[in-house]
């Protein structure tokens, strides 16, 4: 068994471990949907930006951006819990279901849209059992933080477009939850097949690549929601493990600062859980906007 090192979340996803020890994360859950920190496993609310949020990313300025929030937005919240930005969309048209987030080494921020209207994907509380047919377009956004608008949509036509890192080798890594399937963005923008982590396509459960993050080694810990488990990629796009978790759905992982830990934010029990790293973890990009 894992360690829990905080209890009683409501859905929690995007766990960022921050330079003063606290662990900052969003609870997706109806009875909570907001930001919260944890401190020395306790938990604490630090304010509830509207909407649904999934994803989370820290800038240089300890600012927080929250994927999820009012009307499908993006939002940025001060580090003292203020709205001070939304971003609605592109010129493509507003958000549908923003998921995750990441800073680039360009200093943009980068998001993964589902692609996929809420009421389309659930059924009151849970999942739509026909979740499979619904008519996804996710996607890969680029966005300006300074300006607060989309640049470019990198990626499009994705199924169930979740997480979202950069690796050491400074390029674009996304995952499509109901394929299976892990892709990179290569020099001049052209997308390309990474790897592959599940043998069937969830067709009858919702399960698949969630969030991941990337230790300095280059091997990518990519959280599959539904099977209880991290995978393992090596730089070449082979498995080269998996890490079971103490519930079945991981949504998101994050490394601790000193490199000793990675973080797991796992829904089903309502937990985070902590497992020794193999490696430490690759630094994230935080840039002051």
């Amino acid at each position: 068994m894992n360690e829990t090192i905080a209890t009683g979340l409501r859905q929690p996803e995007g766990p960022v471990a921050l330079t003063d020890g606290r662990i900052a994360l969003v609870e997706t859950g109806e009875s909570r949907r907001c930001l919260t920190m944890v401190v020395a496993g306790v938990r604490r609310e630090i304010c509830r930006p509207g909407g649904r949020p999934t994803g989370l990313a820290v800038d240089g300025d300890q600012c927080f951006w929250v994927a999820g929030g009012p009307e499908n937005s993006l939002v940025k919240v001060s580090p003292e819990g203020r709205t001070l930005q939304v971003i609605e969309g592109g010129s493509d048209g507003p958000f549908l279901y923003p998921n995750d987030l990441a800073f680039g080494p360009d200093g943009l921020l980068y998001m993964t849209d589902s692609g996929v209207r809420i009421s389309d994907l659930l059924d009151g509380a849970d999942i739509n059992p026909d979740f499979f047919r619904a008519p996804y377009n996710g996607r890969v956004y680029q966005i300006d933080p300074a300006e607060g608008r989309v640049l470019r949509v990198l990626a499009a036509g994705l199924l169930y477009a979740n997480g979202i890192a950069f690796g050491p080798d400074g390029l674009l890594y996304y995952s499509e939850t109901l394929t299976g399937k892990i892709y990179r963005q290569i020099v001049g923008g052209r997308q390309e097949l990474f790897a592959q982590v599940m043998q069937t396509p969830a067709v009858k459960a919702l399960r698949g690549p969630a969030g991941m993050a990337f230790d300095r080694n280059g091997t990518l810990y990519c959280a599959i929601y539904g099977q209880g488990e991290i995978c393992l990629i090596d730089p070449t796009g082979k498995i080269a493990g998996r890490i079971r978790t103490n519930g079945t759905r991981p949504g998101n992982i994050a490394f601790t600062l000193d490199g000793k830990y990675a973080l797991i934010t796992e829904q089903e029990n309502g937990v985070l859980e902590r497992i020794a790293a193999p490696r430490p973890g690759l630094p994230l990009h935080m840039p002051s906007i």
